[in-house]
């Protein structure tokens, strides 16, 4: 029987996952330490670096860049827990499909972003903070009219049509 140890300090999630993994043999991470596992599932970052089978449970916010380890959200379905489980026993990195695209998303944000000179990318730091084009305009000492004319540059090379939008979609990311 697979034995399948879980780390996590949300007694929902650990209850949850005790139901879905019904056919394996559950263990708790920090109960049962001195028992040996198949794989781990694991929310702490600090033990990703664990040489074992593992899975990570994640926040979509909390989406790492470089990706060692098996990936589901915390929203993961039934069949994708056992299909990642399967997928990671036999050796694959298993990253649950909204998970991969909200990466595939980010990292085409990314591209977008290098596209941005210096100047562009500023402008796009204090859009993000908050700041009006009057306020941006005193701080860097050009003209409203150029702020406004850079903005629309920006919103054209990162696809947006406007500051909402790219406060939605750039806020989290940090370059």
């Amino acid at each position: 029987m697979i034995r399948v140890s879980i780390e996590t300090k949300s007694e929902i999630i650990k209850r949850g996952l005790q139901d879905i993994l019904e056919g394996y043999e559950v263990l708790d991470f920090y109960k049962d330490k001195e028992k040996d596992f198949d794989i781990l599932i694991f929310q702490d970052k600090e033990l990703e670096k664990l040489e074992v089978e593992k899975i990570r449970l994640i926040d979509e916010r909390d989406l790492p860049l470089l990706v060692e380890y098996s990936l589901l959200s915390l929203g993961a379905s039934e069949e994708e827990v056992i299909d990642a489980i399967d997928k990671t026993l036999r050796g694959h990195i298993y990253i649950e499909e909204n998970l991969k695209k909200l990466r595939s998303d980010r990292n085409n944000k990314f591209e977008k972003l290098k596209t941005l000179n210096r100047r562009e990318k500023k402008l796009l730091e204090e859009i993000i903070s908050g700041k009006t084009n009057k306020e941006i305009s005193r701080e860097i000492y050009i003209s409203e009219k150029t702020i406004k004319n850079n903005l629309t540059l920006v919103y054209k090379k990162l696809g947006v049509s406007g500051r909402k939008e790219i406060i939605k979609n750039y806020e989290q990311i940090k370059y």
